[in-house]
């Protein structure tokens, strides 16, 4: 029953996340909007290991799915993005986000499946945080 309800929690969250990412993505500047949705990522994390109630753990994902669908929309359009990496530099920036993008999926489904759920969420928190910092570093899409 845990399983169906993550899955219409997901399936929400990209069905109403996306359209919204892609609305924000002309209107809202790259830095405030990708710091802001991965800090309030990466709140939701530490808030389900502080408090334990599988209510308000599910609620919390839920957000943190939601935030991360609306950062979807943005890495999808940068890997493709000639601006911004430049044209000398396109193949070699587009290359390691995708091949980062696909270790991730990877290690995040491997560690959903084989470890303990605080486990889990204590290494998408830490992998939340080094977002935090690569956002910082990244420059302006306009």
């Amino acid at each position: 029953n845990d399983l169906l309800i993550l899955a219409g929690v997901t399936g929400a969250a990209n069905v109403i996340g996306r359209p919204i990412g892609y609305f924000l993505w002309k209107r809202v500047k790259f830095f405030p909007l990708q710091f802001t949705l991965t800090t309030v990522m990466a709140l939701c994390h530490v808030l389900i290991l502080a408090i334990h109630d599988l209510t308000v753990a599910e609620i919390l994902m839920a957000v943190s799915k939601l935030c991360y669908s609306l950062q979807a929309v943005e890495v999808a359009i940068l890997h493709y993005d000639y601006e911004y990496y430049g044209t000398a530099r396109f193949q070699l920036g587009s290359g390691i986000g995708a091949a980062a993008g696909m270790f991730g999926s990877v290690a995040g489904t491997c560690l959903a499946a084989f470890l303990p759920s605080n486990v889990a969420v204590i290494a998408l928190l830490v992998v939340v945080c080094i977002e935090i910092g690569v956002v910082c570093l990244m420059r302006e899409r306009f």
